[in-house]
């Protein structure tokens, strides 16, 4: 059975089950570091992160460009 799961930064990743690609959420007002540093736990928990860009949410180009660095 194939399916994809989305989580938010504060998801606990002792809940998710095996799965290669797992999708970051950003709700309005989230936090940029937190979708990053939640990234960051999925590469090291052998996950391939796919973090959400918000474009409505960026501030600038330069915004943009520190979070496509944060989550590579």
């Amino acid at each position: 059975m194939n399916f994809s799961i989305e989580i938010g930064p504060k998801t606990n990743l002792d809940t998710l089950p095996s799965l290669k690609d797992v999708y970051i959420t950003f709700l309005p007002d989230g936090d940029f570091k937190e979708t990053a540093d939640k990234a960051e736990e999925l590469v090291k928990k052998g996950c391939n992160p796919i973090p959400h860009f918000p474009a409505r949410s960026m501030e600038s180009e330069a915004q943009l460009k520190e979070y496509v660095s944060d989550v590579k």
